[in-house]
């Protein structure tokens, strides 16, 4: 087959609010970017990716945007499968399409694209293939992750090289979003409204060092600057919903992150910037085990000392504790060493390759047996 030949369906069933929609666009956009691949994109909130995504109109039910046919997530209900079927985060998808799929023949390469997770059991379920239930066609768990037995994460060509140029624009983009370009200390914040936002206020007041903080569009955002009111010190810069291809510039112009979710945890980790992950709070702690996961691959890239801070902030961020407030200012004091080792965690990752390089490789390997 030719490559502009292949048919891929993508499915997003939006969860979460950016994260689902985040991960699944930027995955289509370089899919269609890296193989030429013809790529339908079915989604069922089109309003969530209108706001990271201004090509797309949210009341049209059938659109292109950026070389992608969005369709709205009932279309399925109707249409047939293209070569490759990719179900994002175990959403599941029409029963008259999977009922397609299974007629069609040759049959689509189906993938089911988990969550991002450092846990040592990924690698063992990473392209294991699962007989459908009913129609017994195989369908195939991807898993991006941080290691060599993974799918690795979505890192674009070129991603390094417009890091590099950015730096000379860094002062005219910390303008044009209303920051001031002299601040000595920026950390950008992207976290839930569950999160101890009183603490990290208290943190920051207690520092008396000037700091600005670049808060993304939400409640915790709001929240954050009502809080900051009495404190000077903290400059707090309410940001505007920005098209995801400009997302990764709020994290380059920062000192330190504070980030939440599935898609901005991916690319904090490609800033080669430290940061503190506010993980989805679930059931029994369940979030804390993969937050512990995550912190033990970075071990080896830190000093003993670091990497005790960076689990020690982190948990005390994620349960809320009060000890926060020393651990920041040590967090801060720490800063140019923490980034270093960022950024060998980030080269590391180049090694695994990029999720969609891993993922279309896999594909083509089914495609030709």
């Amino acid at each position: 087959m030719q490559k502009n030949t292949i048919g891929c369906d993508i499915f997003c069933d939006v969860i979460d609010n950016f994260g689902d929609a985040g991960v699944c666009w930027r995955l289509a956009r370089d899919i269609r970017k890296e193989k030429g691949w013809n790529v339908r994109f079915y989604i069922n909130n089109l309003e969530t990716l209108s706001a990271i995504e201004p090509r797309v109109d949210s009341e049209k039910v059938r659109q292109h945007a950026a070389g992608i046919e969005l369709l709205k997530w009932e279309y399925a209900e109707r249409e047939s499968p293209s070569d490759i079927v990719i179900e994002t985060f175990g959403c599941r998808i029409p029963d008259p399409f999977e009922k397609r799929i299974a007629e069609r023949n040759p049959s689509p390469i189906w993938i089911n694209l988990e969550y991002l997770s450092a846990e040592d059991w990924v690698e063992g379920c990473h392209t294991l293939p699962s007989p459908h239930p009913r129609y017994g066609t195989k369908k195939y768990f991807f898993f991006p992750g941080v290691t060599n037995k993974t799918g690795g994460i979505i890192c674009e060509t070129g991603l390094n090289e417009h890091r590099q140029l950015f730096k000379s624009k860094k002062e005219v983009f910390l303008k044009t979003i209303g920051a001031n370009p002299e601040s000595p200390f920026n950390t950008f914040v992207f976290c839930y409204p569950s999160a101890p936002l009183k603490i990290l206020v208290e943190a920051l007041a207690s520092d008396r060092i000037p700091i600005q903080l670049l808060l993304a569009a939400g409640g915790a955002g709001k929240e954050i600057q009502e809080l900051a009111k009495p404190y000077p010190h903290i400059l707090c810069v309410p940001l505007p919903m920005l098209p995801q291809t400009d997302f990764d510039k709020l994290l380059w112009v920062a000192d330190s992150l504070i980030i939440r979710g599935e898609d901005s945890f991916a690319r904090a980790q490609l800033a080669g910037k430290p940061f503190i992950w506010n993980i989805y709070p679930q059931t029994e702690d369940t979030h804390i085990h993969k937050l512990t996961a995550f912190e033990d691959r970075l071990k080896p890239f830190y000093s003993q000392k670091n990497f005790e801070l960076l689990k020690e902030i982190n948990l005390a961020f994620n349960k809320g504790d009060s000890s926060f407030i020393e651990l920041w200012r040590q967090w801060r004091d720490a800063t140019s060493e923490l980034t270093e080792s960022a950024a060998a965690w980030e080269e590391n990752l180049h090694s695994v390759g990029s999720l969609t390089e891993n993922l279309c490789k896999f594909i083509e390997s089914k495609l030709k047996s």
